[in-house]
């Protein structure tokens, strides 16, 4: 399983979320920043370098700017939909993609 650690205290917009995640995931430069984007290449594949079974941990959740704290929780409530498991808490939050999931 790939894990990817995040740090959120200085993300300060929903760009800052998308930037930080895209790179660790090795997206290509032309991913889009929303969430049917996120949904294409961490639930369908074939995008990026880094595959599903991932996990996600994001620390400083709580020290993160609200527009940045709500476009991840908003992204990780989403992919739960597709069979993604999300942990969330005042100060992290973590999303697991195992290999059940389906689009």
């Amino acid at each position: 399983m790939h894990i990817i650690s995040l740090d959120a205290q200085n993300w300060k917009t929903a760009s800052d979320f998308y930037d930080a995640l895209l790179g660790r995931l090795g997206a290509p430069d032309w991913h889009g920043r929303n969430i049917a984007a996120l949904v294409d290449s961490m639930i369908v594949g074939d995008i990026n370098q880094v595959e599903f079974p991932l996990r996600v941990d994001v620390t400083g959740v709580n020290r993160t700017n609200e527009q940045a704290r709500d476009a991840m929780l908003s992204a990780f409530v989403a992919l739960t939909r597709y069979g993604a498991v999300a942990r969330i808490t005042r100060s992290e939050a973590s999303l697991e993609i195992g290999d059940g999931v389906s689009p």
